[in-house]
C-alpha cells in the first residue's frame, strides 16, 4: 500500500489536496453559463464527445479521492475506500446536474451527464482497485525475496 504521508488537520487537507482543487474545477466547468454546449437528447448520444468529457472529469475525480483516501486512511479496508469514493463522486455529479437545472445559469440538467459522470467514477476506481492489488502483490512478492 501507499506509505501514511500526512497526518492531523493539516495532512487531511495536504492528502486530500488536488482531489479538492479538482472539485472545484468540476464545479466551475459544470456551472459555467451558457448555452453553447451541446444537448443529448436520446441514449445513442450517451458516448458524444460530451459524455465522454464527463467520463474523464469524473474518472480523475474518482482516481485523485481514492489515493488521497488510501494516504489518509492507509489501514483501512479497500472495499471502504471503494465505497466512499463512489459516493462520493455519484453525490458530487448528481448535485452538479441539480445546480444546473435549479440556478438560472442557462445550463439544463441531462440524466445522460449523471449516468456519464457515475459511470466514470466506476470505471476509474475498478482501474484503480486493480492497480493498487497488483502493487501490494508486487511490493509483498519483493518482500519475501528480499
Amino acid at each position: 500500500m501507499l506509505k501514511y504521508r500526512h497526518s492531523g488537520r493539516i495532512g487531511f487537507w495536504l492528502n486530500f489536496r488536488w482531489a479538492i482543487i479538482w472539485t472545484f474545477g468540476i464545479f466551475m466547468l459544470t456551472l459555467a453559463p451558457g448555452n453553447y454546449f451541446p444537448k443529448v437528447s436520446s441514449l445513442m448520444q450517451l458516448f458524444s464527445p460530451d459524455k465522454l468529457v464527463h467520463l474523464v472529469m469524473f474518472g480523475v475525480l474518482s482516481w485523485l479521492l481514492g489515493k488521497a483516501m488510501l494516504l489518509q486512511y492507509s489501514q483501512g479496508s479497500l472495499r471502504y475506500i471503494n465505497v466512499v469514493v463512489l459516493l462520493v463522486t455519484s453525490a458530487t455529479g448528481i448535485t452538479t446536474e441539480l445546480l444546473q437545472a435549479l440556478l438560472p445559469i442557462g445550463r439544463e440538467a441531462s440524466i445522460y451527464d449523471a449516468i456519464a459522470d457515475v459511470a466514470g467514477g466506476s470505471i476509474a476506481m475498478a482501474l484503480f482497485t486493480v492497480c493498487i492489488k497488483k502493487k501490494t502483490a508486487f511490493v509483498q512478492r519483493n518482500q519475501k525475496n528480499n
